[in-house]
């Protein structure tokens, strides 16, 4: 009689464990995915890493090999996902890319990425002695793409901005560092 009740209560863990197996590609009432189906890693002999990133479907839309680091991942939608890297000290080093899991698209390679939300991405740039605050479509930057040049931004060697927030408005506002005594101001701009 002990045995039939050990084999029925394997078999019932057994069913359970096929039942949130089966459910885990699906998503949940909120349209969440558990990536865990999605993302694969690996840790190298060489303490490197190889990892990649699936669609819905299976179908590989990034991946990476011989790694130093491994991505953070954070879910922008419903659908999409931000595998960011940092590849050194402060955001300046850092570099992402987007993947839509239901429509199989990846995103150009973005950098000193300070957020993104939605359709967008938020980025900093320094070019030819300007600093700039670059937003953007996550797939399609003909759909939207503006530049906002920064005044009297200080003398940094490379984190000049700090990050972003968005509100519900369509609004993110920019942190960024001014004048000779670094003082943290702000930029709201209206995304639209």
């Amino acid at each position: 009689m002990k045995i039939k009740k050990s084999l029925l209560l394997i078999l019932v863990g057994v069913l359970l464990c096929f039942m949130v197996a089966g459910c885990a590609t699906k998503p949940d009432e909120k349209g969440y995915k558990d990536i865990t189906d999605l993302y694969t890693v690996t840790k190298n002999e060489d303490n490197t890493h190889s990892y990649s990133f699936a669609d819905l479907n299976g179908n590989i839309l990034f991946e990476k090999e011989n790694v130093v680091r491994e991505p953070k991942i954070n879910m922008v939608s419903v659908n999409v996902y931000e595998l960011i890297t940092q590849a050194g000290t402060g955001l300046s080093t850092n570099w992402a890319v987007y993947c839509d899991v239901e429509n199989s698209k990846i995103s150009e390679t973005f950098h000193y990425v300070l957020g993104a939300k939605g359709d967008y991405v938020v980025c900093a740039d320094y070019e030819e002695g300007k600093h700039f605050i670059i937003v953007q479509n996550i797939f399609d930057k003909s759909v939207y793409y503006k530049t906002y040049e920064l005044e009297n931004v200080s003398p940094v060697a490379a984190d000049f901005a700090l990050g972003c927030e968005f509100d519900s408005d369509n609004n993110v506002t920019i942190t960024y560092l001014t004048g000779e005594d670094y003082t943290e101001t702000k930029l709201t701009i209206d995304i639209q």
